[in-house]
């Protein structure tokens, strides 16, 4: 079993008393961050079982946590298939407490001070990030806990939330008889939550024959199309084309076929839910749909 104090300070906390909205959430986060960090670097088969209890001194609020580590699979294989990250080395590479506190993932995100990473360059073990002309050499393992979206807004759940509030001026962690890490209500500002951009899985252009389902005369509105198999909707993006359509150039009816240039792009949003958009680049030929009896003449 592994213990872990952290500490809030500040005028709100003389009497030793947190507004049970604010305890309530950084408790939970707290759990949350160090079973998605146990998650990242041990595997899902990996739990975590953390307790809590208050503690008082002085001028602050600081809450004890004692937690196990247990897995789903047999001690034997789990030591063959990987090399397991015990609970004190966990806190370490969080950066909440031990001797490289200050290489961990609270460390790495104060010395960076909100500004935006450039460049990763990874080794097989380590990792160095360049801020601005800075850099740092760190382990890999934290790398994965900064690029972790859930550990980050766990850790901004312990930290910065809490810190936002009126009186609550400074966390700290690190034992009950040390204090190992600090982080003050201006450094809480540097672990909001990174903003999640989309990232592209797939892109692929075709030439396409496709049949108009509908048509969108409202600028930004999506024409729907059916490729034989399937109905979708799609931008289209040819400028010539959409100015002969603004001057009343091109005539449309239900079924007429267009042979386009498609470019479809699937990628993952900032939900991690997996999407597809599709534009059409360029309008090759449109064709009217054939409102005649074909003969073999």
């Amino acid at each position: 079993m592994s213990t872990l104090r952290i500490t809030y300070d500040g005028p709100a906390l003389v009497n030793h008393e947190m507004e049970v909205r604010q305890l309530a959430p950084a408790l939970h986060a707290m759990g949350d961050l160090l079973d998605n960090a146990n998650r990242v670097l041990n595997g899902p088969d990996s739990r975590v079982s953390v307790s809590v209890k208050g503690s008082f001194k002085t001028g602050c609020f600081a809450i004890d946590f004692s937690f196990l580590q247990g897995w789903g699979r047999s001690v034997v294989d789990m030591f063959n298939s990987r090399e397991v990250i015990a609970a004190l080395g966990l806190l370490a590479l969080l950066g909440l407490s031990g001797k490289d506190a200050a290489r961990g993932l609270i460390g790495v995100i104060k010395w960076a001070q909100g500004r935006t990473i450039r460049k990763v360059v990874k080794t097989e073990s380590t990792a160095t990030i360049y801020v601005d002309e800075d850099s740092l050499e760190i382990e890999l393992k934290v790398l994965q806990l900064l690029m972790d979206i859930e550990t980050r807004k766990a850790l901004d759940g312990v930290i910065r939330e809490p810190l936002s509030h009126e009186g609550i001026d400074l966390f700290a962690s690190g034992t009950d008889s040390e204090i190992e890490v600090t982080v003050n209500r201006t450094e809480s500002k540097w672990f909001a939550v990174p903003e999640v951009t989309e990232q592209t899985i797939s892109e692929s252009q075709t030439e396409e024959s496709l049949q108009l389902v509908t048509v969108a005369f409202k600028e930004d509105n999506k024409w729907r199309f059916s490729d034989g198999a399937g109905s979708f909707y799609a931008s289209i993006v040819d400028h010539d084309f959409l100015n002969r359509v603004d001057k009343d150039e091109e005539r449309f009816g239900k079924n007429d076929i267009f042979r386009v240039l498609v470019n479809r792009r699937s990628f993952l949003d900032a939900n991690s839910i997996l999407r597809q958009e599709v534009n059409i680049l360029q309008v090759i030929e449109h064709t009217p749909a054939a409102r005649q009896i074909r003969l073999p003449l």
